[in-house]
């Protein structure tokens, strides 16, 4: 088994303006559904190559302000010679006051010679109320707010990520990953983990450094700007189906202009 450790600092985010946002995007897709069913029936599309592509496809797992909101993504590929489908699926409980956040992917190919060898599941959870009482120097626990899994056929990696305050008031996250090899590759990872320990920390460190560089770099212009800057991203993005005169608003503009229009 492997074990990697990497330490990273990245600009925060406000509590009271992620939690508006969530909300706002409740409000947006609730507006967005009502106005525009369109995208859910997005069908296959024969290409020139004889390729099939299908989706992506939504479908809402759960709707409750108040207790789950859930949504499914799914896209295929499919070719003469190969399948890809990939599930996602992004859920959060109480969008009114977020407490845990979920994420699953799953990746499922065949039709050529290895090719499911690439299949895999990852899976990640956020319980938000640990994250701030934990950047908030309020309490610490010894389970992380944030951990994953990434299972493979032939290895199992858990990821965990546990936060703190820094003194400049940033955040210090501490990302964990433990890789393990399963069936005829637990040997062969055992080996690799020692003969390329050294290169494996090196590459684990840079990714989080980068990472963190690209979140550092974005981040903080969006919270200066408030809750405007953050909504403004999320907001064309959804609204961009509807024309090109659709316009991004802040979180609290954007609730506003919904409650008038009802």
């Amino acid at each position: 088994m492997a074990r990697f450790q990497h330490t990273v600092t990245l600009a925060p985010v406000p509590r009271r303006l992620l939690e508006s946002c969530v909300g706002t995007l409740h409000d947006l897709a609730e507006d967005t559904r009502a106005q525009d069913t369109a995208a859910e029936d997005a069908g296959a599309e024969d290409a020139a190559d004889g390729r099939s592509r299908t989706g992506p496809t939504f479908t809402v797992l759960a709707w409750d302000r108040r207790r789950e909101t859930a949504v499914e993504v799914v896209t295929e590929d499919h070719g003469p010679d190969h399948r890809v489908r990939l599930v996602c699926a992004l859920g959060v409980r109480s969008a009114a006051r977020p407490r845990e956040a979920w994420l699953t992917a799953t990746l499922r190919t065949g039709g050529g010679k290895g090719r499911n060898h690439l299949d895999g599941t990852a899976r990640l959870r956020l319980d938000l109320g640990g994250w701030w009482q934990a950047t908030g120097g309020r309490r610490r626990t010894a389970a992380s707010p944030l951990s994953g899994t990434l299972t493979h056929a032939l290895a199992r990696a858990t990821v965990t990520a546990a936060p703190q305050p820094a003194p400049d008031g940033r955040w210090r996250v501490t990302v964990r990953a433990r890789v393990r090899g399963r069936s005829f590759a637990r040997p062969l990872l055992a080996v690799a983990a020692l003969l390329l320990r050294a290169r494996a920390r090196r590459t684990f460190a840079e990714a989080l450094d980068d990472a963190a560089e690209r979140w550092n770099a974005h981040v903080p212009a969006w919270v200066d700007a408030g809750e405007a800057g953050l909504r403004a991203t999320p907001t064309d993005a959804v609204r961009g189906a509807h024309g090109p005169g659709s316009s991004g608003q802040g979180c609290s503009g954007a609730r506003e202009a919904h409650t008038a229009g009802e």
